[in-house]
Parts: structure tokens; sequence; C-alpha cells
């Protein structure tokens, strides 16, 4: 199983996108992002099954939760 990841920024954000996404009955866990490349501090994000990207692409923009695509 591939894993991706999407920055969503702030632990309440990424909270939030975790429990839209549980609703749809997609699994994901929240994490934390390392900071070293980030002058804006502390970053979370969203980790899942890279077959749901699109599910979740499509969940979080409906919603207006802000999110980019990770590079790992």
């Amino acid at each position: 199983m591939a894993t991706c990841i999407f920055t969503i920024g702030s632990v309440t954000q990424s909270m939030k996108a975790k429990r839209i996404l549980t609703e749809y009955s997609i699994p994901v866990n929240t994490t934390k992002l390392s900071t070293s490349r980030d002058a804006r501090g502390c970053v979370y994000g969203i980790e899942f099954n890279c077959n749901q990207k699109p599910n979740i692409y499509r969940i979080l923009s409906g919603s207006g939760i802000p999110f980019e695509e990770h590079e790992k």
C-alpha cells in the first residue's frame, strides 16, 4: 500500500480534515511534518492510502480546507 500525504497547515485544520474524511469512511492519520523548510512553524498534514487521493482531493476542496501535496 502506497502512502500519500497532503500538507494541511495547523493541527486544528488537520483534525477537521480527518473528521470530515472519517464521515466518508476514508481512514487517514494526522501527522506532524518537518519544519526545516518552512518558516511558518509547526506544519501538520494527513497521511492516507494513495488510492484514495482523488476522493480526498474532491472532498477537501469541497469543504474549503486548503491543502497541497507533500513531497517526501
